[in-house]
């Protein structure tokens, strides 16, 4: 390739008809190749310097791609065979659990081939590499079908017996091939710029669709996370409010159960003298009448019992009684 030629495919041909059309035959045809050459070179140094941009991915994703298949492929049959495996030999190797870490190398592996999958379809790197490929391919075949045309249109010229007349024939001939060969080249252009613009609204397409589609899950996650969370909260609160309230009733009840009680005792039959009240066994009052108020009288389960003489004979009774905070009334009755 010439080193003073760039990639281009914006720029015509540049014929200067009246200077060449006033060339000697020869000159002419040396002049139109040569410009034809050029036109060849820039259109294939543009595609060739795009191909070679996306030489690497288009062979290293798929490399990359299947050699992260075939690590999944051996590791998801690992983690089955962990999964199946006895307890004592996983125990014994401190296996016990690894097939979990297993499997989410796995996931991770096929997070990533994902994304590589997701990044070349947006793209479409491999695509255009195998486009301009068939482009470069398809302007060498029109140079070289071009070149053996002119060569015919030479030979034709050499064995002509009326040289002028067919050099003039043979003129009209070229032009005529030279105009076909710029033709073909720009359909070529044309054409790929039609499949890049097809291929690009495409992907534009599919990467709307993704990133809407990825939106939607996304809220979709974050409604149902606020979701949880207000529910979380909303039991957060009546569990607490519940423990709030048994608290209180908690407290009350200890305060209930730290007053002291009170009776008012009732004595029935006939005594001598004085009777003696005990609580539990102690005693806790002298009385000569039958009506004998009792106070602080600590709560609960507790033995009340009379003691007196009925001249000579001891008389005495008892109860067990459920004593509660505040006042209650009890009867005994002497015997």
């Amino acid at each position: 390739m010439p080193n003073n030629v760039v990639g281009n495919t914006f720029r015509a041909i540049e014929l200067e008809p009246q200077g060449t059309a006033e060339l000697e035959f020869s000159k002419f045809v040396e002049a139109l190749l040569e410009k034809l050459r050029r036109l060849k070179d820039e259109r294939f140094i543009y595609y060739e310097a795009l191909r070679k941009q996306n030489t690497k991915w288009a062979n290293g994703s798929r490399w990359v791609l299947a050699l992260l298949g075939s690590i999944a492929f051996l590791l998801t049959g690992l983690a089955a065979a962990l999964r199946f495996a006895p307890e004592g030999f996983l125990q014994k190797w401190g296996l016990d659990g690894f097939d979990k870490g297993v499997l989410l190398a796995v996931l991770a592996i096929y997070a990533v081939m994902g994304a590589i999958s997701f990044y070349e379809k947006g793209t479409d790197k491999t695509t255009t590499y195998f486009r301009h490929l068939g482009i470069i391919l398809a302007i060498r075949d029109l140079w070289t079908k071009v070149q053996f045309e002119f060569l015919k249109e030479l030979i034709v010229l050499k064995d002509a017996a009326d040289r002028k007349a067919a050099e003039a024939v043979a003129r009209e001939r070229i032009r005529a091939l030279a105009e076909a060969f710029c033709n073909d080249v720009n359909k070529i252009t044309t054409g790929e710029l039609t499949e890049w613009r097809t291929e690009f609204l495409a992907s534009l397409s599919e990467l709307e669709a993704a990133a809407k589609k990825g939106t939607d899950d996304v809220t979709k996650q974050i409604q149902e996370t606020v979701r949880a969370a207000e529910t979380a909260a909303t039991g957060a609160k009546a569990a607490a409010e519940k423990a709030a309230a048994d608290a209180r009733a908690a407290a009350k009840t200890a305060e209930e159960a730290n007053k002291p009680g009170a009776l008012n005792l009732t004595l029935s039959g006939d005594f001598d003298d004085e009777v003696l009240i005990s609580v539990d066994d102690i005693e806790v009052a002298r009385s000569r009448g039958k009506t004998i108020a009792l106070e602080r009288v600590v709560p609960g389960l507790r033995k009340v019992s009379a003691h007196a003489k009925k001249g000579a004979k001891d008389v005495e009774t008892a109860l067990m009684v459920d004593i509660k905070p505040g006042l209650q009334r009890l009867e005994l009755f002497l015997d």
